[in-house]
C-alpha cells in the first residue's frame, strides 16, 4: 500500500533558519520539496568528490583486504592517501611499460655503457648498430667493414660496426639508435619500480579493509550536499527576512511534527495533497509483499494516486518463476544453497533478497512436482500397470461392471509411457469412458517406483501444462482488469470504472456459462440464453460508459474502438503466457539431455563413475544458471507488460526521501 502524505509549509525568521534546518534534519521525516536553483560551485565540488569516492571504493572492493589493526580514523584522510597511491601506482605501471620495452630492445646487444661508446668517440671512431633478417645478411660485409655479429634472435641478426667518420655504410640493414642507458641500469630501475609497486599494492590491500571509513565519508558529504540543496530550495520572503520551506511527511507522523513546531514556536500550515501535487511515494507492505518491492522498482514506483500493485503481482511472479524453471531438483538446490548462505555468510542488508530467493525456490519445487521433473528425470513416464486392486478402486468409484470386465483384459500389462497407457484404455473402453474416469484410472495404476503411487496422478502431461499456462494467464489478465477498475474508482469515481467492470462481467460470465455447459453443470440451451443476456448487459456498459466525461455518441464511438483493441490485445496478451509452458519444458529437456549424456560415462571402467558425477554437477549447474535467468526475466515481462497494462498502471512516482543525517 501507499502511505498517505501530508504537505507542510514552514515560515521561519532568517536568523533562526539554520537551527531550524538542523532540527528538521535530526527529526528525519520531512521530504523537502526542491525548487529550481542554479548549482553552486560548492555543490559541483561535492558531487565531483562523491564520484571520486565511489571510484576509490569500487577499486578497493576488487582487492584482497588485509587487516591492519585499528579500523578507526578519518575517511577523507584515507581517501587522499588511497587516491595518491592509485595515481602513483598507475604512473609507475606506465614507466614500467616503457622500461620493459627499452630492455627488450637492448637485450640483443648485450650490456654496454655510455662510457664505452665515449672512448670510441675519443679515438675518432663511431659505433653503429644494425639488424636485418638472417636471409638478407651478406657475408661480404665482413671483409669491407670492421664488424661483429652480436646475437641472433627470432630470425634476425644483430651486429655492430666500428667506422671512421660519420658516413653510414651502404648495406641492406636497419640501423638501431644507441640508448644512453645500459641494460643493467634499466633492469635495476625496473626492479626498483616493481618493489615500489609491491609496497603500494600492500598498502592498498590494507586500505581495502577500511572501506567503511570511506563509505561513512561519502555519507557525510552526501548529507552536506542534501543540506545545501535544501538551503537553496528555500523561498525567501519579506526582503529575505522570512524563509519558506515546504515538504511532505507521512500522515501518521503529522502529530509528532506539529507538536515539534508548536514547542519551537514555528509557524506552519499542514494540508492534504491536491490532485495536481507531485507527492512522493512511500510503500508499506506486509512481510511477504515487501520482498517483491525491489522487483517493482525495476520498472517504476506507482504514482501517489494509484494502487500499489506489489502485493497483487507477488504471488503470480513467484508461481511463474517456478513454472519457467520447472524442475523440483533445481528448486531444492536453490532453496538449500540460499538458506545455507543466509544462515552462515549473508549480511543483513541482503537477507531480504535471499528470503525472496527461498520463496522462488519453494515455488520451483511445487511447479516442478506439478510437471513431474526432478533434475531432468521424468516422473510422469515411470511405468503404468493395472492390478486387481486397481479394478476394486475403480468399482468403488462407480465404474460399471461391464466396463470393469473390459478393463480386466489390461490387468498385468506394463506400459512405459502414460500416452501408451491412455491409448490402450481408450481402445478398450472408448474415449468417452476414458474422459470420465481418466483421473481415477491414472490414480489406481501402479508405478515402477512405489513412492510415486500416491501423487503421480497429480502430475500434468505437456498438454495439461500448456492449458495450465493459459488458465494462469487468463486469471492474471482478469485480475489486472479488476485492479484497473479499482484504480479508476479511487482516482476518478465509480462511473469511470463501469466500462472495465462491464468487460469483466462479460468475459467471466461467458466463461462460467459456456464452461459450465461444456462440463455438464448447465444445460446448453440455458447457457446460451444467459450468455446472450450477459453479452447485452456487458456491451451496453462497454459502449455507453467508455468515456463518461464526453458526449454519449463520442463515448459510443470510443467504445467500438475499445472493443477492437481489447479483443486483439487480450488475445495477444494471453498467448504471451505460453512462454511459461515453453520455458518449463525447455528446462526439463536440457536437464534430461545432461542425464542421458552422463549415463554414457558409466560404461567407462574405473574412472567412469567419477566422470559421471563431475559431468552431472557441471551440466546441471550450467542448466540451472541459464534457466534461472530466463525464469526471472520472462515473469518480469509478463508482470510489467501484460499485468501492468491490463491493470492500467501509470507509474512515475518519486520515492519518499526524507531530509536526514
Amino acid at each position: 500500500m501507499i502511505v498517505p502524505m501530508m504537505r507542510y509549509a514552514f515560515l521561519i525568521y532568517h536568523k533562526e533558519y539554520e537551527a531550524f534546518l538542523d532540527a528538521v534534519r535530526t527529526l528525519g521525516i520531512v521530504h523537502v520539496i526542491e525548487r529550481e536553483f542554479d548549482e553552486t560551485i560548492n555543490i559541483r565540488e561535492k558531487k565531483e568528490l562523491i564520484n571520486k569516492l565511489n571510484h576509490v571504493i569500487s577499486f578497493l572492493k576488487k582487492r584482497n583486504p588485509v587487516q591492519s589493526g585499528s579500523q578507526s580514523g578519518d575517511g577523507m584522510e584515507l581517501f587522499e592517501k588511497v587516491q595518491a597511491a592509485m595515481e602513483e601506482l598507475e604512473a609507475n605501471k606506465q614507466k614500467l611499460q616503457v622500461l620493459k620495452k627499452d630492455i627488450a630492445l637492448l637485450e640483443p646487444w648485450g650490456n654496454y655503457t655510455a662510457a664505452d661508446v665515449e672512448r670510441l668517440h675519443e679515438a675518432e671512431l663511431t659505433l653503429r648498430l644494425f639488424t636485418c633478417p638472417v636471409r638478407k645478411f651478406n657475408e661480404s660485409w665482413k671483409s669491407h667493414y670492421a664488424m661483429d655479429i652480436i646475437s641472433e634472435k627470432s630470425g634476425n641478426l644483430y651486429f655492430a660496426m666500428i667506422l671512421e667518420g660519420q658516413d653510414a655504410p651502404e648495406i641492406d640493414a636497419e640501423e638501431v639508435k644507441l640508448s644512453s642507458s645500459s641494460l643493467d641500469s634499466l633492469r635495476l630501475s625496473c626492479n626498483e619500480l616493481e618493489n615500489k609497486n609491491d609496497i603500494i599494492e600492500k598498502s592498498l590491500d590494507s586500505a581495502a579493509s577500511q572501506i567503511e571509513l570511506l563509505e561513512q565519508a561519502k555519507k557525510d558529504i552526501f548529507s552536506d550536499l542534501e543540506y545545501e540543496k535544501v538551503r537553496l530550495s528555500t523561498g525567501k520572503e519579506v526582503d529575505n527576512r522570512l524563509m519558506l520551506l515546504e515538504g511532505w511527511i507521512p500522515e501518521e507522523k503529522s502529530p509528532d511534527l506539529s507538536s515539534f513546531c508548536d514547542q519551537q514556536n514555528i509557524l506552519y500550515i499542514a494540508d492534504k495533497p491536491a490532485k495536481s501535487d507531485n507527492v512522493p511515494v512511500l510503500l508499506r507492505n506486509n512481510r511477504f509483499a515487501r520482498l517483491f518491492e525491489p522487483i517493482g522498482r525495476l520498472y517504476a514506483l506507482p504514482a501517489y494516486a494509484e494502487l500499489d500493485l506489489t502485493a497483487f503481482f507477488a504471488p503470480f511472479f513467484m508461481i511463474f518463476f517456478g513454472f519457467c524453471l520447472g524442475d523440483a531438483g533445481y528448486g531444492l538446490t536453490i532453496l538449500i544453497l540460499v538458506t545455507l548462505y543466509k544462515i552462515f555468510k549473508a549480511k543483513p542488508d541482503i537477507k531480504p533478497l535471499l528470503t525472496l530467493c527461498q520463496y522462488l525456490g519453494a515455488a520451483t519445487i511445487l511447479m516442478g512436482m506439478v510437471g513431474g521433473t526432478v533434475f531432468g528425470m521424468n516422473l510422469l513416464d515411470t511405468g503404468y500397470v493395472l492390478t486387481e486392486t486397481s479394478l476394486e478402486f475403480l468399482k468403488e468409484n462407480g465404474m460399471p461392471d461391464v466396463l470393469l470386465a473390459k478393463m480386466a483384459t489390461l490387468v498385468g500389462q506394463h506400459f512405459a509411457l502414460r500416452d501408451d497407457f491412455i491409448k490402450a484404455i481408450a481402445g478398450v473402453v472408448g474415449t468417452d469412458t476414458l474422459r470420465e474416469y481418466k483421473t481415477e484410472l491414472i490414480r489406481c495404476s501402479f508405478s515402477d517406483y512405489a513412492v510415486l503411487n500416491k501423487f503421480r496422478h497429480l502430475i500434468l502431461d505437456p498438454k495439461g501444462l500448456f492449458n495450465l499456462a493459459l488458465v494462469m494467464g487468463t486469471i492474471q489478465i482478469l485480475f489486472g482488469m479488476g485492479m484497473k477498475a479499482a484504480n479508476m474508482i479511487k482516482q476518478k469515481g465509480f462511473i469511470h470504472s463501469v466500462s472495465t467492470i462491464s468487460w469483466l462481467f462479460f468475459i467471466i460470465g461467458l466463461i462460467i456459462m459456456q464452461g459450465g455447459a461444456a462440463a455438464g453443470y448447465i444445460d446448453q440451451e440455458s447457457a446460451n440464453l444467459l450468455s446472450y443476456v450477459i453479452t447485452g448487459i456487458g456491451l451496453s456498459g462497454i459502449l455507453f460508459f467508455n468515456d463518461p466525461s464526453t458526449h454519449i455518441l463520442m463515448s459510443f464511438g470510443k467504445g467500438l474502438f475499445n472493443i477492437y483493441s481489447m479483443v486483439t490485445g487480450v488475445f495477444g496478451d494471453l498467448l504471451s503466457y505460453i512462454r511459461l509452458f515453453a520455458l518449463g519444458i525447455s528446462s526439463s529437456i536440457l536437464g534430461l539431455v545432461i542425464d542421458k549424456i552422463a549415463w554414457q560415462f558409466l560404461g567407462i571402467s574405473y574412472i567412469g563413475p567419477v566422470i559421471f558425477v563431475i559431468f552431472l554437477l557441471i551440466g546441471h549447474s550450467m542448466v540451472l544458471l541459464l534457466s534461472s535467468l530466463g525464469a526471472f526475466v520472462h515473469p518480469l515481462r509478463l508482470t510489467f507488460v501484460e499485468f501492468y497494462k491490463n491493470s492500467g498502471f501509470a507509474g512515475g512516482g518519486k520515492e519518499y526521501n526524507p531530509f536526514s543525517k
